[in-house]
């Protein structure tokens, strides 16, 4: 399979998983989501292995790897400055306070999980 029919493909899967997952949360039905949800990402695991063409290079490496650090960097500083802003106003607005806790402590993960990663990743390549 060429890389074209593959991008084809993968729509097509999406957009049929989008419509039977979309139905069955509105008609309460959590097992056939969760059997569309499987069962499309076991569709796309198979297509994505019958690839032929070069999917991989070193600069979509690259490009990869910078999208997904600047993506980390916007998530950290967007939870913990929404976080610090919704405890701020809560005296304004005290029904929000919990979600600005849930917030700051999200991003306080995150960052503990980029630390034990980079550790590893780190040990792992000799460093």
């Amino acid at each position: 399979m060429k890389w074209k029919q593959f991008r084809i493909i993968s729509l097509l899967i999406v957009t049929v998983l989008g419509a039977v997952v979309g139905f069955s949360v509105s008609s309460g039905n959590l097992a056939l989501a969760a059997g569309a949800a499987f069962t499309g990402m076991a569709a796309m695991y198979i297509s994505r292995h019958r690839v032929e063409d070069i999917v991989e290079d070193e600069r979509i490496r690259q490009v990869s790897q910078r999208a997904s650090w600047v993506t980390l960097q916007f998530t950290a500083i967007g939870f913990a400055l929404g976080g610090a802003i919704l405890i701020a106003m809560r005296e304004a607005h005290p029904g929000y306070v919990d979600l600005g806790f849930f917030m700051a402590y999200a991003s306080c993960a995150v960052l503990v999980l980029y630390s034990i990663f980079y550790m590893y990743f780190n040990l792992k390549s000799g460093g």
